[in-house]
This record gives C-alpha cells, sequence and structure tokens, in this order.
C-alpha cells in the first residue's frame, strides 16, 4: 500500500480522502463520526501543504495519533446528544409538548374525564375535581394520548363565547 501512495502528493490524498469523509457525513446524516474523522485527514494535509516532501510515514502516523482525539470528541458529542434525548426530549410527542399549556374549556367534564380542545386538536383528559365549561384549566402533563389537567388558580372565566 505505501508503495502505491509513494508517488502520490501527501497533500492531495489528506484532502480528498477529507472531502470524502465529509461528504460521507452528509449521506449518513447527523452521526458526526466522519466529520471528526474528516478533521483528522485535513490536519495531515494541511502539514503536508506547509512541508512539502513530508514522508508518507510521517503523515500516517499523524493522521493515527489525530483519530484518537477525533475520536474522543466523537464520543463526547453522541454522550451530549444522548443525554439531551435521555433528559425529557419530547420532539415526537405531541401530547407531551402540550405540558404546561393554558386553555378555557369549552364543555363540563364528565365527572373527572373529559374532553379539551388545545390548539387544533381535541384531546381527552383526567382531572383531581370536576370541572366546569368556561374554566381555565393548565395541562400538567400526559400519559399516552390522555393528558392530566388542574383548574388555574382563579381559573373561572366569565362565560365562553364560542
Amino acid at each position: 500500500m505505501l508503495d502505491l501512495l509513494q508517488g502520490a502528493d501527501p497533500f492531495w490524498v489528506w484532502l480528498c480522502a477529507g472531502g470524502l469523509l465529509l461528504a460521507l457525513e452528509l449521506l449518513v446524516g447527523g452521526s458526526a463520526f466522519f466529520l471528526c474523522i474528516s478533521s483528522a485527514a485535513f490536519i495531515p494535509a494541511a502539514v503536508a501543504y506547509m512541508r512539502p516532501g513530508l514522508p508518507w510515514l510521517w503523515s500516517l502516523t499523524l493522521f493515527a495519533f489525530l483519530l484518537v482525539p477525533a475520536s474522543l470528541a466523537w464520543l463526547r458529542f453522541i454522550r451530549h446528544r444522548q443525554a439531551g434525548r435521555r433528559s425529557g426530549e419530547v420532539l415526537n410527542e405531541r401530547a407531551g409538548r402540550l405540558t404546561g399549556t393554558e386553555a378555557i374549556l369549552k364543555e363540563d367534564s364528565a365527572g373527572l374525564k373529559g374532553r379539551i380542545r388545545v390548539e387544533d386538536s381535541s384531546w381527552p383528559y383526567v382531572c383531581a375535581e370536576p370541572l366546569r365549561k368556561g374554566d381555565r384549566v393548565r395541562i400538567t402533563g400526559a400519559e399516552g394520548i390522555m393528558l392530566r389537567v388542574e383548574k388555574c388558580a382563579g381559573g373561572e372565566e366569565a362565560e365562553d363565547r364560542d
């Protein structure tokens, strides 16, 4: 393999390798793994540009040593990204995103259950006390598609005009 590389200019080889790794990152999308490895390929390209005639063995050794911090940077990125997901990210949980939203009831609750209109959807809800039409409620959480609501302090509105 080294015999094949002997005739090639290390600058262009490392530059192309870094570019191909960046293109691969775009195709894979979002993992940042190939982004970190491509940064490790661009540094030997820069060194080969500044020091023409640098032996291949030196540039390969530099790349090998740069893979360690690049891999550690990728691991740190992934751990940080996964920690954000575990701490309550609700991107695809629409009911969970409604937590904290306030709404006015359009109809009385049926015991401790009912339906509430929030944004452009109607949701089933459970509550701790019976609620009446016109009460202002706050969504405190979600269990599947069932919202948990509670009456806001001073949450009675005048008769709803809708």
